[in-house]
């Protein structure tokens, strides 16, 4: 603890964390028997640095691809999320007087298009999403119990808006929701750490990018299998 200048309190970072982890906070859901990938607004519109809605998220595209690469060989289903604008919609009218951007993606323009970069395949899935939470009115949480799918790894943008919508609400469908850290960015960088930070005390496992892979080039392609003995990543 410090204080200001001006006689304010201050905590550091190791001194909040503790107090979080002495609370209970911070548990670990782990993995369950099969896991899905969904990488969420990888389109150009959020891609494209020179876009309203961009941003510089070139390293976080790598990261994703290394995720999306190994749920391929491991025959894990890959779902790519899209956000679009429907002007017949009231509530993304309303929406848009607090963002204009997103009356860019409608669904026959090139910005709701994937990234050419993205590792995608014909077999991956594609649903399109309205609003911030990726399970709304959407295909999101039929296509993984189709697949049987008890696990979600979360890769994007924006860890302050969708990726962390995906995370609080999987818990409440029985789906664990881990986040790969270096696979998820926001615009603002601060946004983005104190974001991550909250979504591990709270809502899912924050895990590294290597832990994801590791665990599914572990699984050989052969459809299920756990990660450690009690299920975590980390």
């Amino acid at each position: 603890m410090y204080y200001t200048p001006g006689g304010q309190r201050r905590y550091l970072t190791e001194e909040i964390e503790r107090f979080y982890l002495h609370r209970g906070f911070s548990g670990q859901m782990g993995v369950g028997e099969r896991p899905a990938v969904l990488a969420i607004d990888c389109i150009n519109a959020f891609t494209n640095k020179q876009s309203p809605l961009g941003g510089d998220w070139d390293k976080e595209i790598q990261q994703i691809n290394r995720i999306v690469q190994a749920a391929h060989k491991a025959a894990c289903p890959v779902i790519y999320s899209h956000s679009y604008y429907d002007e017949s919609d009231q509530g993304l009218r309303l929406w848009a007087r607090k963002i204009r951007g997103i009356e860019a993606l409608t669904m026959d323009s090139k910005e709701v298009a994937l990234d050419s970069r993205m590792a995608t395949r014909k077999s991956d899935l594609h649903l399109f999403s309205k609003y911030v939470s990726v399970y709304y009115q959407t295909g999101l949480l039929k296509m993984l119990r189709e697949n049987g799918c008890d696990t979600l790894f979360i890769c994007g943008f924006s860890t302050s808006a969708s990726v962390r919508a995906v995370a609080m609400e999987s818990p409440q469908y029985g789906v664990r929701p881990v986040v790969p850290a270096e696979a998820v960015g926001d615009r603002d960088d601060y946004v983005h750490r104190s974001n991550l930070s909250d979504i591990e005390k709270k809502f899912a496992d924050v895990v590294p990018v290597q832990a994801v892979v590791d665990y599914l080039n572990g699984r050989g392609g052969n459809g299920r299998k756990k990660g450690r003995d009690d299920g975590n990543l980390g």
